[in-house]
Parts: C-alpha cells; sequence; structure tokens
C-alpha cells in the first residue's frame, strides 16, 4: 500500500471527506491524488505526486481566507515512507529519516497506532539503542512520527510545526 498522506475526519464523513480533498488538491494543482477510506472510521489515506508539506501550509491559508471550504478535513499528517508493520522495518526506516535532523536540535517520538498489537513501549526501546540525538518531550525541533495503520506503518521526520490540525489552526486565527 502506498500513501504519503493520511487524513482524519468525523465518523461517518470519510466520503465528505475524500470529495473535499479531491477539490483542494485540485485547486493546489494535483489533479489526479488518489484518496481512499480505510476500514478505520474516521480516517483516509491518500497519494498525492505534490509534496504534503506544501499542501499544509496551502490548508492553512485557505482556513485563514476561506475558513468555509474546510469542513471535514481535521488533521493531515504527511507521510515520508511506508513499511510493513515489523519492529525491525520500522527501526531502519526511522534511523535513515532521522539523518536529516542536525546535532544541536531536539526531537521527540510520536506513535499513532490502529489495528495492530505492537507496543509503543516496544517500538520505542527498539529505537532508544540507534538513535543519538537529544530528546525533548514537552517542545521539540522535530518529531519522528510513528502511524501504525494495521499491517502498513508510515513514517515521517517532520518539524514540529508541520502536521495540520483545523482545530488548532481555527483556535490560533481567534
Amino acid at each position: 500500500m502506498e500513501f504519503n498522506f493520511i487524513a482524519t475526519t468525523f465518523r461517518y464523513k470519510e466520503d465528505d471527506l475524500i470529495e473535499e480533498l479531491r477539490e483542494l488538491f485540485y485547486e493546489f494543482g494535483d489533479l489526479s491524488a488518489d484518496i481512499r477510506t480505510t476500514n478505520i472510521d474516521g480516517l483516509v489515506l491518500g497519494l498525492s505526486s505534490k509534496d504534503p508539506v506544501e499542501f499544509i501550509f496551502f490548508l492553512r491559508k485557505k482556513l485563514k481566507d476561506v475558513p468555509w471550504e474546510i469542513r471535514y478535513l481535521l488533521r493531515l499528517i504527511p507521510i515520508e515512507k511506508v513499511v510493513l508493520t515489523d519492529i525491525l522495518k520500522i527501526k531502519d526506516v526511522s534511523i535513515e529519516l532521522m539523518k536529516k535532523i542536525p546535532n544541536n536540535e531536539s526531537f521527540k517520538i510520536f506513535i499513532e497506532k490502529r489495528h495492530t498489537n505492537l507496543k509503543k513501549i516496544d517500538i520505542i526501546n527498539e529505537l532508544g539503542n540507534f538513535i543519538s540525538t537529544k530528546v525533548d518531550l514537552t517542545n521539540p525541533t522535530w518529531i519522528l512520527l510513528i502511524e501504525v495503520i494495521g499491517k502498513f506503518t508510515g513514517v515521517s521526520v517532520i518539524k514540529n510545526n508541520i502536521i495540520f490540525s483545523s482545530m488548532i489552526e481555527k483556535r490560533s486565527f481567534e
């Protein structure tokens, strides 16, 4: 399964979200974004030819200028790599992606898991022996994001402010 972003919405509003995202991606310049439902309520996966991080900046501007055009999108999470849900594969891709974090900057691990028996602590323990970057749980510069969705796991190393949350964004405008 290939995807480079995860989007969330209200339960049973997945089809509305897909339509909304298709329109937003079309306006952003991606006429063929592939967005599909999952077997998890409120969660859709997508593959865009455009950079999802750039799309997040587009969404922020859109939300500020015409907030009524974003009704169903709650969060949009960029994904850099997708691997099978295997702790060693997750470790390998995490270590590879963490190389872009400068030595003097901090990070935290953020794990969301759905439809898996894998434990967060097992992932963290597996990674801990191989990562020497400074950890900051309250105000990190970077986030190692691990999204376990059944038999597939999306991994990203992103700046702390990159995940799009329409609720948080709307509050910041007030």
